[in-house]
């Protein structure tokens, strides 16, 4: 039972949250913020139990758990740990942008635009509540990545899209997790770390010891972050509450893009302060080669997916990217690596 719209006693709902994320991570500030928002708007008749950095589920267990009710809200990527089932999802395909702020604004636009996203997740008996754009892609490696000709037959931990592209381009898609990935990297069990998200590749300090990394030809952003409700906790909530909690994850995209700036900054003071790793970005030319051998194909193969689920996939990435191009430049992102150049260049 909670407050009502009248602000009558009742008792306080407590409801779990789970993450594999650790608390350090981007994405799990912006949900901290959104409980905080939505605790202190219902005046405490709703209060969280989080359990971060897997303590309760793992990155693959939280979406099935969500969906039985081992917890009640929780945050994952299902795009790429349940991706038959999150195939729409998985429209936030490399080579459209790297700008994250964009790909958030864009993906819950459409979520509420078209009800077959939102759908994907109200029949595993869950509801999105909001979705988070990854910080640009990057490559984390022990040699310098310039060319296609690098990547030829590196060894890359890397999962989704990124790793379709990677091998599209000679790489050889290591599929690890990414907590134990950091550590194959360090031990040079590994050659490369990929679909790894700028601001969560500080996060979990590749910049302490990687040697070089890179923006891989311009992969950009291709992930989001899913936060939802279990659909029968959220169906015993009252009205009331369920239109705060809607109310609260309507703001968390202004929120994410009014902090972004800051995060952005403070990753790259890091990389920079830390000093142990050489950023490299390929030239405009050889972005150009790495677009013009990888997009088409990925895109294709994503279209053929979302077709064999009875949606127009060709018309469905359209207005995702009609939507993207909409919000890109909105709030000035600017991507890290691209950030670094520019206040190491100041710096000289």
């Amino acid at each position: 039972m909670l407050l009502g719209a009248a602000g009558a006693a009742r008792a306080a709902e407590t409801l779990s949250y789970a993450t594999y994320f650790g608390a350090n991570d981007p994405l799990v500030q912006v949900d901290t913020w959104f409980m905080k928002e939505v605790e202190q708007k219902t005046n405490g008749a709703v209060k969280f139990d989080t359990f971060l950095g897997g303590a309760m589920l793992g990155g693959p267990d939280i979406y099935p758990g969500l969906s039985r009710g081992a917890v009640d809200m929780g945050m994952s990527v299902p795009a790429a740990f349940q991706s038959s089932d999150y195939v729409l999802s998985n429209v936030t395909l490399p080579y459209i942008t790297d700008d994250s702020v964009a790909v958030t604004y864009a993906f819950n636009q459409l979520a509420r635009k078209a009800p077959a996203l939102a759908g994907e997740y109200t029949k595993q008996n869950v509801k999105l509540l909001y979705a988070l754009g990854f910080s640009e892609n990057t490559i984390w490696s022990s040699k310098p990545i310039k060319t296609v000709e690098d990547l030829k037959g590196m060894r890359i931990r890397s999962v989704m899209s990124i790793a379709d592209a990677l091998k599209i381009l000679g790489a050889v898609p290591v599929s690890m997790g990414f907590g134990d990935a950091v550590g194959a990297l360090q031990r040079q069990v590994i050659d490369g770390f990929s679909s790894a998200p700028f601001l969560t590749s500080i996060s979990v300090g590749l910049h302490e010891f990687a040697p070089y990394v890179s923006d891989g030809g311009g992969m950009g952003v291709y992930a989001v972050s899913s936060t939802s409700i279990n659909l029968d906790t959220w169906k015993r909530l009252s009205p009331a509450v369920q239109k705060t909690i809607d109310e609260v994850a309507a703001k968390v995209p202004d929120h994410y893009a009014s902090i972004m700036d800051g995060m952005v900054d403070k990753a790259v003071d890091s990389l920079i302060a830390a000093n142990k790793t050489k950023v490299v970005l390929m030239s405009d030319a050889e972005k150009k080669r790495v677009r013009d051998a990888v997009a088409k194909p990925l895109w294709d193969k994503w279209i053929a997916a979302a077709s064999q689920r009875g949606v127009d996939g060709a018309a469905f990435l359209d207005q995702y990217r009609e939507l993207v191009a909409q919000n890109v430049g909105n709030h000035n992102y600017l991507p890290g690596l691209l950030r670094y150049t520019a206040k190491t260049s100041k710096a000289k």
